[in-house]
């Protein structure tokens, strides 16, 4: 099914832009350690309402690119998994703070992550992540990461926890 058109949703998209960033800040501050490595560079690229209730959204799509660094590569220089975990774990938690406006204390209680394809240093990525529904405590995502070329690399599947 596709997205309904924008007017069709009750939040404006500037909205759910201030969101992503308002919690991207929150993750950075939280992690002062990890402001090098790749939560630091990840550069949003769109945001898509994919449901909506009465006044909320019920869930939407997050993009975000990134351009692999040395830093983020293991020794056959192709992007790490832990790094790859890393990106989808941030941007799902994103994602999670998009749909549930108001979420605090945001953690994975699971993150299932399928490596297809290696990704070289110097490549762009684009790290989409859908919150496909929340409850008031729970949010279930799926995304993936794609190279420059738009051919699937990563899967992942993961459960949040979160008050709000």
């Amino acid at each position: 099914m596709s997205p309904a058109a924008e007017s069709e949703f009750p939040v404006a998209n500037d909205e759910l832009v201030r969101r992503a960033n308002a919690y991207h800040k929150e993750l950075l501050a939280a992690n002062v350690k990890l402001t090098t490595p790749p939560i630091s560079r990840l550069e949003l690229v769109s945001i898509v309402p994919t449901g909506a209730k009465a006044d909320r959204i019920t869930g939407a799509r997050v993009t975000y690119s990134l351009t692999v660094a040395p830093s983020d590569c293991n020794t056959w220089g192709t992007i790490h998994g832990g790094c790859v975990f890393t990106l989808c774990n941030a941007v799902g938690k994103i994602a999670t703070a998009v749909v549930a406006h108001g979420a605090k204390n945001i953690v994975s209680t699971d993150l299932t992550t399928n490596y297809l394809s290696g990704v070289p240093v110097g490549s762009t990525i684009l790290i989409e992540i859908e919150c496909l529904r929340t409850t008031k405590s729970i949010g279930f995502l799926r995304g993936s990461i794609k190279d420059s070329a738009g051919a699937l690399c990563y899967v992942c599947v993961q459960n949040v926890s979160f008050e709000l």
